[in-house]
């Protein structure tokens, strides 16, 4: 046993490429697998993390809604249940105007705390030694950023205009952009003291926001319900919930799981290919080994444990590079698309997680290996000592069966699956989808064969001809061409998502026809006379709407519901509605929904949806369904009056601005002659490219991913025309005794590279194209709902890569092969 373990272990070190190629695999299939399962914890810590500015560590907020009989209230209801509490905080919050210059004005957040509040609830990390006895009277507290902005400094004066009067405050501390002071692009935010800042807006001792922390936060919906009680009028909530955290993950993570599939497989190939090659190597010491008493489950073990010390190797490693993945992956997330401002956040991840990686990394080469260990263990030792072993490729119809059935399964399937299932369904068909190209790609190939076979007799002459026929039976090459295609397949899949985001934001900001949006708050129709004052707006159209409008007797709901004018709405919005349905819209309780909401509603044209309103349950008929990926196809249309009666809404929930000069100009034009209302104006072109920034660091890390499956391809390949070189000597001497010059040797295994990357490419373009089809249906799922748009380019570039990628592969082979020893290749067994 010792002399078989040294044996193998010798193997292990010769055989440095492959060794290298095994653990390779290995490590970046477990890693990759750590980092994505393991992204989701961090990715929640971020999201948290960049809400917490708002809300610190409280657990449940109460403050003011539409109904509420005024936008303060008090605490005082709340001390009830103080003993539950780790604290009971009340806070004063605003909004005001700096002027850093006479020509620019900046909105800013007010928020008014005591200091032992705001410190117990959201710490403060100060940029410099400050006494908390001192934030009293007329004082404000910075970020660091916004000091070095506006060339503010402690001990300068900052005019603030709250309420339509100015106030000049004395900067007493700057803090790091951090906590309640995080930068997000969008808003100043100043700390006062609570009761100035209160005094200033006219209620004093009275709040605006409740924030409370439970000391058992598994009583959080038992605290809540009672809160909503003693607080009717009042909304009690939670800062975050679990749905909006796990919408927001999966997003995320779902891409990046999908990727490690499509590794995890062809890792499985590589490790398969690889050890078909090992047992045929060790056949012959193996039959020695038998022949003197070793038995067969002795020689299996050993070959398993090889194979497990590759995935203990590979497991290790794993771990470690998926932790730096995940680093790297944080690194690039953290980052705010629109300050640039990185947040400081921690990689999160469980000792579990770390040993299930390990786990799949050895369960992921043991397995890979049983086939080929299994099949040569049923060879008899007669035969092996006699070395009568043949390699009979039978030609089994049952495997073209068998991957035409999994594709057209994994085609097939997604259209059929439940909406809720779609996920774990989605993932299933594209390994599916991999699994038949592996199976059909040696059918494919005798077909292009035939055809490459008449073609390269008239364009590359008799050496053509032979490379194209090398191709049929060569189990190397065609592993390369399973490898490409797959390789090829992953990177269209990623980017055609990636192209097709793109394509369709743009898509969504050209459907809009005007170029300013905006929203202020109490916006009616008293401002469309205003904004027409304004130099630049032509037209100006207000629309009402409600969000969060519930489906009666169901979970469902609809986020945005928005009440249009039936003369007006398609002037500023192309989405395929014609002038009947918005006719139609508007003379009884009727509905239009995006497609989404049509799939995930389980709805047709002339259904009845039955909405919780303000009157009660009221009655809309389904008159039909647009495009549109508003708030993420979760969007729908009705009668603007219906909606002011059965709502109760009354003022605008979007302005929608045409302008007849520069969008940028007639934006700041707005934004300084309403700057007291505190608008959110924005152009069209500005969105754009927000939603731009906001997608690329996703598409970045996808990307990666997409091209560490082509590096683990690339190095199978290389390692396929290394051993196919090796097992070709003989083969190849012949030729060259025959007549064939080096010169000609050279260009047949060029051609066979160059078909063999042809052929991968056009399979990997059919299968990328079988992927990308699962895509919509997996979105959908996600509430992401992308149409995928499908780019004659990338696959040219797709072609080009397969071709290239394999050439440059047969190179060494090509040298090696040209300075062959006939007379010694011939010998060669």
């Amino acid at each position: 046993m010792g002399i078989i373990i040294k044996f193998i272990l010798r193997n292990i070190r010769e055989k440095k490429f492959r060794t290298f190629l095994i653990i390779f695999s290995i490590t970046l299939s477990a890693g990759l697998f750590f980092a994505s399962s393991a992204i989701s914890g961090t990715l929640e810590e971020m999201y948290v993390n960049r809400m917490r500015k708002h809300f610190g560590s409280a657990e449940i907020l109460i403050h003011a809604n539409e109904k509420s009989p005024s936008g303060y209230l008090s605490g005082a209801s709340a001390e009830v249940f103080k003993e539950d509490f780790q604290y009971i905080i009340e806070a004063v919050e605003g909004g005001g105007f700096y002027k850093p210059s006479r020509d620019e004005s900046v909105q800013v957040d007010l928020k008014g705390f005591d200091w032992k509040d705001l410190q117990q609830m959201n710490p403060v990390q100060l940029s410099h030694s400050f006494h908390p006895d001192g934030f009293k009277g007329k004082k404000t507290m910075i970020s660091r950023v916004t000091a070095e902005k506006y060339k503010l400094d402690i001990g300068s004066t900052m005019e603030i205009e709250i309420g339509g009067q100015k106030h000049r405050f004395l900067i007493a501390a700057t803090a790091e952009p951090i906590g309640p002071f995080q930068e997000d692009g969008r808003s100043t935010t100043v700390y006062m003291p609570k009761d100035t800042l209160s005094a200033l807006q006219n209620n004093r001792g009275r709040a605006t926001t409740v924030f409370i922390k439970l000391k058992d936060p598994t009583q959080l919906q038992q605290m809540m319900e009672a809160l909503s009680k003693s607080y009717r009028r009042y909304t009690v909530r939670e800062p975050v919930t679990r749905e909006e955290i796990k919408q927001y993950t999966n997003r995320i993570t779902t891409p990046f799981m999908l990727m490690t599939i499509m590794v995890l497989f062809m890792s499985v190939f590589i490790i398969y290919t690889s050890f078909k090659v090992i047992t045929m190597e060790r056949l012959p010491i193996i039959g020695t080994f038998r022949s003197i008493g070793a038995t067969r489950k002795i020689t299996d073990a050993v070959l398993l444990l090889e194979s497990m010390v590759y995935g203990i190797l590979g497991g290790l490693l794993g771990c470690g590079f998926g932790i730096g993945v995940l680093w790297i992956m944080t690194y690039l997330m953290s980052e705010n698309p629109w300050t640039g401002v990185r947040m400081n956040v921690e990689i999160q991840f469980s000792p579990v997680q770390l040993v299930t990686s390990f786990c799949i990394a050895l369960i992921l080469s043991v397995i890979s290996s049983l086939v080929p260990i299994i099949k040569i263990s049923k060879i008899p030792v007669k035969d092996v000592v006699l070395n009568k072993v043949e390699i009979q490729h039978k030609k089994e119809n049952r495997k073209l069966y068998i991957g035409v059935w999994f594709l057209a399964t994994a085609i097939l399937l997604p259209r059929f699956v439940p909406r809720q299932a779609a996920l774990v369904f989605g993932g299933l068909c594209m390994l599916l989808s991999a699994v038949a190209v592996t199976l059909l790609i040696p059918y494919m190939i005798i077909g292009f064969v035939k055809v490459f076979e008449r073609v390269y007799l008239h364009v590359f002459g008799n050496e053509g001809v032979l490379a194209a026929k090398n191709l049929r039976d060569n189990r190397n090459i065609i592993n390369n061409i399973t490898l490409l295609s797959i390789g090829i397949s992953s990177l269209l899949m990623i980017n055609t998502i990636s192209h097709s985001v793109v394509k369709e934001l743009v898509s969504f900001y050209r459907e809009a026809t005007f170029d300013v949006w905006m929203w202020t708050y109490q916006g009616d129709r008293n401002l469309d006379r205003l904004l027409k004052t304004v130099e630049g707006v032509s037209e100006v159209y207000g629309v009402i709407g409600a969000q969060n409008v519930e489906i009666a007797d169901t979970t469902n709901q609809i986020n945005l519901l928005h009440g249009v004018d039936k003369n007006r709405y398609a002037d500023y919005w192309n989405v395929g509605l014609t002038n009947v349905q918005l006719q139609e819209l508007d003379q009884d309780r009727n509905i239009l929904l995006t497609h989404i909401l049509k799939q995930k509603f389980g709805v047709n044209q002339g259904d009845i949806l039955m909405l919780e309103t303000q009157r009660g349950k009221k009655p809309y008929r389904v008159i039909g369904f647009f495009n549109s990926l508003r708030w993420t196809g979760n969007y729908a249309l009705i009668s603007e009056r219906f909606l002011k009666s059965d709502m109760g809404e009354k003022y605008y929930d979007d302005i929608y601005i045409k302008t007849n000069k520069e969008p940028e100009i007639v934006k700041d034009s707005i934004k300084k002659k309403f700057e007291r209302r505190q608008p959110w104006v924005m152009t069209i072109a500005q969105m754009e490219e927000n939603e731009h920034k906001s997608n690329g660091q996703l598409f970045i890390i996808l990307n990666g991913f997409s091209i560490m499956a082509m590096v683990i391809g690339i190095f199978g390949i290389l390692n396929n025309f290394i051993i196919s070189f090796i097992e070709r000597k003989r083969f190849l001497a012949i030729f060259r005794s025959i007549g064939m010059s080096k010169g000609q040797m050279i260009k047949m295994i060029f051609i066979e590279a160059l078909t063999g990357g042809l052929i991968g490419g056009i399979v990997g373009v059919f299968a990328g194209i079988a992927m990308i089809s699962i895509i919509p249906y997996v979105m959908r799922a996600m509430d992401t709902p992308i149409p995928m748009h499908y780019s004659f380019t990338l696959f040219l570039y797709a072609l080009w890569a397969g071709m290239s990628i394999t050439v440059i592969a047969s190179i060494s082979p090509s040298l090696k092969s040209s300075k062959l020893n006939i007379v010694e290749a011939i010998k060669y067994e």
